[in-house]
C-alpha cells in the first residue's frame, strides 16, 4: 500500500445513489466512490478483453509458428519449449500493459460499461499511460486479484486496486450529473461548545 492522503468525508451524501460524498484532498473536488458489484463486472468486462485480445494474438503467433512465417524466431520456438513459451508470455504483457496505458489514459471498456473512472485520490486526476500500463503489468502477476475484487464487491467498497492512491470514481451520481448532494442524517455531528459561567 502507498502512503497517501485519504480523501475526506464531507458529511454529505450523493442525492441519487445515497452513497457519501467524498472530497479530493489537493484540489477539493467532490467525488462519489464508484459502489462494489458494478465496479467488479467492470473490471470482470476488462479482463476478458485483455484475454481475448491476447488470446488471438497468440493463436496468430502459433498459425505463424506453425507456417514457418517467423524466420529464425520460429525455428527457435520449435526446437525449445522455453523460448515457445517466453514468446506467448511476452505477447501477453504487451497486451496487459497497452491495454493499460489505454485504461490509465482515456479509460478502458470496463469503465465505459460499469460508468466509472480510475482517478487519483488526491487529485482526481487519471494516472496516466505509463502508469496505467505498469500498474497493469503488475495486476498480472495478482491471480488473487479476483478473489479481492469479489471480497470488496461484497464489502460494497469502490477501491480500484491493490494500491491505495486510487479510486473508482462514479459517472452515474447525482454528483456527476450535476445534482447537489444532501446532508447526511446519519453523519456524527461536531459537539456544541459548553459554556462556562
Amino acid at each position: 500500500m502507498s502512503n497517501s492522503t485519504p480523501p475526506s468525508v464531507t458529511g454529505l451524501i450523493d442525492s441519487v445513489t445515497g452513497r457519501p460524498v467524498r472530497r479530493h484532498p489537493d484540489t477539493g473536488v467532490r467525488y462519489v466512490r464508484k459502489a462494489g458489484w458494478s465496479h467488479f463486472w467492470g473490471r470482470t468486462l476488462d479482463a476478458l478483453v485483455v484475454m481475448v485480445v491476447a488470446g488471438v494474438l497468440m493463436g496468430a503467433v502459433h498459425a505463424a509458428n506453425q507456417g514457418f512465417a517467423l524466420g529464425r524466431l520460429g525455428t527457435a520456438m520449435s526446437a525449445s519449449t522455453g523460448v515457445y513459451v517466453a514468446v506467448m508470455a511476452a505477447v501477453w504483457f504487451v497486451v496487459v500493459v497497452a491495454y493499460g496505458m489505454i485504461w490509465g489514459s482515456v479509460g478502458s471498456l470496463g469503465d465505459v460499461v460499469a460508468g466509472m473512472r480510475s482517478v487519483r485520490i488526491s487529485d482526481g486526476r487519471r494516472s496516466g499511460a505509463w502508469r496505467g500500463g505498469w500498474r497493469a503489468f503488475w495486476w498480472s502477476f495478482a491471480p488473487f486479484y479476483l478473489l479481492v475484487a469479489i471480497a470488496a464487491a461484497f464489502e460494497g467498497s469502490g477501491g480500484d486496486t491493490f494500491d491505495s492512491r486510487y479510486t473508482a470514481v462514479d459517472l452515474r451520481s447525482g454528483l456527476a450529473r450535476g445534482h447537489d448532494p444532501v446532508p447526511d442524517a446519519t453523519a456524527p455531528r461536531p459537539a456544541a461548545p459548553t459554556r462556562v459561567a
